[in-house]
């Protein structure tokens, strides 16, 4: 038999039999069965292999596609997995596995975990990092607040989403200043800008972030494409990519519609490059369960073949004082996400060794 994309849907349907073969059909042929040619029936079609029916709940249908179908391309897998049926109610991917040497040649991460404790010095405890915000601080006020908390000892520095091209702080303006700010403060910590620009823009954004002193670039996939990952990682060599959930919650916010959360944050944007990526952790402002939260961490660090495990990313309105609780949770190869609590009091150095502290055993 030859190779198959695996790909497991939760249907919601009177009839989920009849419904997976009509799915099975709409994502490799799109053209009723009796009008395809017969080689391209017996090759390319994809087969219902089971439909498993749950009393009170979606069927679970595992469909397989043959591997040829993704042509080898990130994009055309994403347009396999939920192309069409995107648009069709009642249909959720909830898994997917892929054949090795498919997710070899998609390339995954650039670094990864080890990659990126090897850019921070920080071999095996968890990883820490902030956000530069509100959008309305000044470039001398961001690269400020950039030195308080990389003297403070965090790993990464990322900028806000929202942190564009606005008057108060300008890319061009604002990146060099925060890197050369971030630089002197702890060689150790890292910056990451958010590059948002037009598809000519966003090559460029990324070779100035290089250019500038910064360790690597923030990705909205959601607003870029997932295709932007890779391509960041390529003109950006060496540096972090870190993929931002802004746009993308669409996706997983309906039980039955979308993706599942692990498949998207955990699975699917680590094949499309991220090096790691953030998402809504539970007790914080967002509806993600513990359980989603930790399938998430799951599935950006299992073992893929040829493909580098991940850093999760929770944030969300987290806080120091529940640092240690999500470290027991999640453990070490996290990157965990503090933003507006260290703000409180004023003295955002003096909070960023509070968060350090608080996940350093003894």
């Amino acid at each position: 038999m030859s190779e198959v994309i695996t790909a497991v849907y939760e249907i919601t349907a009177e009839d989920p039999a009849g419904r997976a073969a009509l799915v099975a059909v709409e994502q490799s042929h799109e053209l009723p069965t009796e009008l395809s040619p017969a080689n391209a029936v017996r090759d390319s079609l994809a087969h219902v292999r089971e439909v498993v029916e749950r009393p009170g709940r979606p069927a679970l249908v595992t469909v397989d596609y043959p591997a040829g179908l993704a042509g080898g391309e990130l994009g055309q897998l994403l347009v396999l997995l939920l192309g069409n049926v995107s648009l069709q109610d009642g249909v959720r991917l909830v898994d997917v596995t892929l054949p090795a040497v498919l997710a070899g040649a998609l390339g995954g991460p650039r670094l990864g975990v080890a990659g990126i404790r090897s850019l921070v010095a920080e071999p095996a405890g968890a990883l820490l990092a902030t956000a530069l915000k509100p959008v309305g601080m000044t470039s001398e006020q961001l690269a400020a607040l950039a030195r308080d908390v990389a003297a403070g000892g965090l790993h990464v520095v990322k900028e806000d989403q929202s942190l564009a091209n606005q008057p108060w702080a300008p890319f061009a303006e604002r990146v060099p200043r925060v890197a050369e700010a971030v630089r002197a403060a702890n060689p150790h910590t890292v910056y990451l800008p958010v590059v948002n620009g037009g598809a000519a823009g966003f090559a460029e954004q990324v070779r100035f972030a290089r250019r500038a002193g910064a360790h690597g670039v923030l990705v909205m996939p959601g607003i870029a494409g997932f295709g932007a990952l890779a391509h960041a990682a390529e003109l950006f060599d060496g540096g972090i990519v870190l993929a931002h959930p802004s746009f993308l919650g669409g996706f997983t916010a309906s039980e039955s519609h979308g993706i599942a959360p692990d498949v998207l944050f955990g699975t699917l944007l680590r094949l499309a490059g991220a090096d790691a990526s953030i998402f809504p952790s539970w007790g914080g402002r967002f509806s993600l369960s513990r359980d989603q939260c930790l399938a998430i961490a799951s599935a950006a660090r299992r073992p893929l073949p040829g493909v580098a495990p991940m850093l999760p990313t929770p944030g969300g309105g987290m806080s120091i004082d529940r640092a240690p609780e999500l470290l027991d949770a999640y453990g070490p190869d996290t990157l965990f996400l503090v933003g507006g609590d260290l703000r409180r009091g004023g003295d955002p150095r003096r909070a960023a060794e509070r968060l350090v502290a608080a996940v350093r055993p003894g």
